[in-house]
C-alpha cells in the first residue's frame, strides 16, 4: 500500500531573509541563552542585527536588538509537522500577531544584547594512538604501518563546540 506522499511547505522569502540574515539566531539567544530577560509567553522581535557569518557558518554578532511581544496567539502544527515546518509555522503566528499588535500601538520592552561566539573546546585535546614514521618523521595512515613505524600516544584538538556568552544587556 502506498502512502500519500507529503506535501512539502513553501517558505516565503521574508521567512528565508528571517534564517539567512541572523534574526532566527538572535531569537535563539534571546530566548534559550540570555537568562536576566524573561521571554516566557512572548514573542521576539528582532529590530536590528550587526553581524555576519563567519567561516565556520554561524553568526558573529557584535550586537543586536530585540523588542518583546506578549503571545495572543498560539500556533496549530498539523500531525506529523517536521520541526523545519513546525519552526515555520511558528514564525508565520509570531509575524502575525506582532503586527496585530503593533498596528494597536503596543510597544513592547526593547533590548541590545553583545553576545560573543566562542569555541568551548579551543585548547583541549583528546589523545589516541597513532602511527609514527621514524623514517620520514611524520604521522602515516594506519594501513601504512611498515617495520620503519612505531605506534605513538599523539594529541588531537577536539572538535570545535560552538557557544554564544553574554557580554552585556542594555534596555533600551
Amino acid at each position: 500500500m502506498n502512502s500519500p506522499k507529503k506535501k512539502k511547505i513553501q517558505y516565503d522569502a521574508e521567512y528565508i531573509s528571517y534564517v539567512e540574515s541572523g534574526e532566527s539566531s538572535a531569537v535563539f539567544i534571546t530566548r534559550d541563552i540570555v537568562k536576566s530577560i524573561n521571554t516566557n509567553g512572548k514573542w521576539v522581535d528582532v529590530i536590528s542585527v550587526d553581524g555576519y557569518w563567519n567561516e565556520n557558518r554561524r553568526w558573529e554578532f557584535q550586537s543586536f536588538s530585540v523588542e518583546l511581544f506578549p503571545r495572543k496567539t498560539r500556533p496549530v502544527y498539523p500531525p506529523q509537522a517536521s520541526d523545519e515546518e513546525k519552526k515555520y509555522i511558528t514564525w508565520q503566528t509570531a509575524h502575525a500577531d506582532i503586527q496585530d499588535l503593533r498596528k494597536h500601538g503596543y510597544k513592547g520592552a526593547k533590548f541590545e544584547i553583545f553576545p560573543k561566539l566562542v569555541n568551548a573546546n579551543k585548547g583541549k585535546y583528546r589523545t589516541i594512538q597513532a602511527v609514527w614514521n621514524k623514517t620520514f618523521n611524520r604521522w602515516v595512515q594506519k594501513n601504512w604501518f611498515t617495520s620503519s613505524c612505531e605506534w605513538r600516544k599523539r594529541k588531537v584538538p577536539l572538535q570545535p563546540k560552538w557557544e554564544y556568552r553574554i557580554l552585556k544587556i542594555q534596555r533600551l
